[in-house]
C-alpha cells in the first residue's frame, strides 16, 4: 500500500493562460491518498473507464512525424519557429495581414517529441483555449513592446528582429526595417497577450482586433497535417533573429 502525497490547494484552479482573471491561492494542506486495490475496480473507476478509452483513441490519432525533438527556449527555439509558422501560415490562408507574431513562452509547455506525432501531442504542447487574433498597436507601442520582450530575455517572435544587450533592446527591425513611430502594425498574436498578460503591456493598447475561430491548438494541428499531406517531416530552426549580447557595462 502506497500513500501519495497531493498538494490540494482551497483555490488553485490552474488555469495557466485562460483570458479570465486568475484566482489565488489562499491556502494550502498535504492530504495523504491511500491507493488500494479496491480503488481500480469500484464503481467511478469502471463509470470513467469508457470515456478514458475513447479520450485515449482520440488523442493516439497520428498527425504527423518529427524526425528530431523540437525544443523550446529562448530567445529562439526549434519549436518556437515551428509554431509562429504555423500561426502564420493559418492567418495568411485566411488571408489576414500581418506584420510580425508574438505568442508567450508561458502558453507553450512541453517539446516536441521526436517521433510520431499525435493529437495527444499537441495537447501537451498547447494545452490552453486560446485563439489567435491580429492586433493593430502603434509603433509607439511596438517599440515598447520590443523594450519588454527584451527585458524579458525574449518571447517567442517571428519578424521581429532585435539584439537583447544586457537587457536591452538594440536595432530593432520589423521585416528587416526599422520601427516606424508614425505608423500603425498589425501584430498575429493570441487573445491572452490582448488582455496584456505576461506583462506585454502594449498588446492590451490595439485600436482593433481580428479574433480567428481557432485556437492555437487547432492551428499547430491544421499546420501539421497541412505538411503531412504534402509528404513532409515537421522540422524547424530558430531564424536567427534575436541575439542576446553580453557587454561590459
Amino acid at each position: 500500500m502506497h500513500k501519495i502525497l497531493f498538494i490540494v490547494a482551497a483555490i488553485a484552479v490552474l488555469y495557466g493562460c485562460d483570458t479570465r482573471k486568475q484566482p489565488q491561492v489562499v491556502d494550502t494542506d498535504l492530504i495523504a491518498v491511500v491507493h488500494t486495490a479496491r480503488c481500480d475496480t469500484n464503481e467511478m473507476s469502471r463509470w470513467i473507464a469508457p470515456y478514458k478509452t475513447t479520450l485515449d483513441r482520440v488523442m493516439d490519432v497520428p498527425i504527423g512525424y518529427a524526425p528530431q525533438t523540437l525544443q523550446i527556449g529562448l530567445p529562439e527555439s526549434s519549436l518556437g519557429a515551428m509554431v509562429t509558422t504555423a500561426m502564420g501560415y493559418y492567418a495568411t490562408t485566411h488571408k489576414q495581414h500581418y506584420d510580425c507574431i508574438v505568442t508567450n513562452i508561458g502558453g507553450i509547455r512541453d517539446s516536441l517529441a521526436q517521433g510520431e506525432i499525435t493529437i495527444g501531442s499537441i495537447f501537451r504542447i498547447s494545452p490552453f483555449n486560446n485563439r489567435l487574433v491580429v492586433l493593430t498597436i502603434s509603433g509607439s507601442e511596438l517599440r515598447e513592446l520590443c523594450r519588454i520582450i527584451a527585458a524579458q530575455g525574449g518571447q517567442v517572435t517571428s519578424g521581429i528582429a532585435m539584439t537583447i544587450a544586457n537587457g536591452s533592446a538594440e536595432n530593432v527591425k520589423i521585416n528587416k526595417l526599422p520601427i516606424d513611430t508614425l505608423r500603425n502594425y498589425k501584430i498575429l498574436t493570441n487573445d491572452y497577450l490582448s488582455f496584456g498578460n505576461d506583462y506585454l503591456y502594449p498588446l492590451a493598447k490595439y485600436t482593433s482586433i481580428y479574433a480567428f475561430e481557432a485556437t492555437l491548438r487547432e492551428v499547430i494541428m491544421d499546420y501539421i497535417r497541412y505538411k503531412t499531406r504534402k509528404g513532409d517531416r515537421i522540422t524547424a530552426k530558430p531564424a536567427g533573429e534575436v541575439v542576446v549580447a553580453y557587454r561590459d557595462k
